[in-house]
């Protein structure tokens, strides 16, 4: 199949008769990780995972659920991401007091923990990282691994003493994604979401996209300023030297397994099938 006269066409047979991805689950918007899809997508974690922890992220793991008052705190967040989520609403037969949501992202289940964690300014910068599944409730048209309502990701947060140590966690992270987009071989650039498409309750937004074939955009990865607008909502202050209460402030970044291996499969694949970098 030519990859150039039908993109499609071809990245559809070559996910599936590569065992990349197997997209026949019956709940519309999963799909199932097959052998070598996994192995791949394995082996990116790897890369981006080592070189987070190389710049002092500690890899942690929270729960999936996020309770609903949790959740509800930062407004300007909630008006973004209410109408995807997963809400669960039953435990058995019985109906929960309070619901829970299946994390989109997790902000609002890490927030609160930063509150207990960090005391003074000798617990900053905070920097941690997860590898894990997030659910959001697609409502356009799903496709494995570029948009799905279950996918595999990482994200990292962290927290800083003032926005100009935040500011230079931002590069940072841009840095450590370049470094993994790099070597993985790809071809990308790095903009500035307008306010209307940057992530729900940040300052300002970046985004790593690439393109396809057929030219249309592929979004890999994002860095997000936060200020201190969901230190606020949650109320992470810390104790400066000279005893007085501070506001946080705080980043977040995610890679999206599915869209990377996409691109990956998509700079490096030719007619013949699936081809991979060294």
């Amino acid at each position: 199949m030519q990859k150039d006269e039908d993109f499609g066409g071809w990245f559809d047979r070559v996910i599936l008769e590569a065992q990349v991805v197997d997209d026949r689950y019956p709940v519309k918007g999963f799909s199932v990780y097959m052998g070598w899809g996994f192995s791949i997508a394995k082996r990116i974690i790897g890369l981006l995972e080592e070189r987070l922890e190389e710049g002092g992220h500690q890899p942690m793991q929270f729960p999936v659920v996020i309770p609903e008052d949790s959740f509800m705190r930062e407004a300007e967040h909630i008006e973004g991401f209410g109408g995807e989520v997963f809400w669960i609403t039953h435990a058995g037969d019985r109906r929960l007091e309070r619901r829970l949501v299946l994390r989109p992202t997790s902000e609002t289940a890490i927030y609160p923990l930063f509150k207990i964690w960090i005391r003074s300014h000798a617990d900053l910068p905070l920097l941690m990282h997860q590898t894990c599944n997030v659910y959001r409730y697609e409502t356009r048209a799903t496709r494995p691994l570029y948009r799905g309502r279950e996918f595999l990701w990482n994200e990292a947060h962290t927290a800083h003493a003032d926005y100009e140590d935040s500011e230079n966690q931002v590069r940072n992270a841009v840095e450590i994604y370049s470094s993994v987009y790099d070597r993985l071989g790809l071809s990308y650039i790095l903009l500035k979401r307008p306010d209307f498409d940057k992530f729900a309750g940040a300052v300002y937004s970046l985004a790593f996209d690439t393109w396809n074939p057929d030219g249309k955009v592929n979004q890999i990865g994002t860095v997000h300023e936060l200020g201190d607008n969901f230190a606020k909502a949650f109320e992470v202050t810390y104790e400066d030297e000279a005893g007085e209460q501070r506001i946080a402030y705080t980043t977040c970044y995610g890679m999206g397994m599915g869209r990377t291996l996409a691109a990956t499969i998509s700079h490096h694949g030719d007619d013949h099938g699936l081809v991979l970098p060294p």
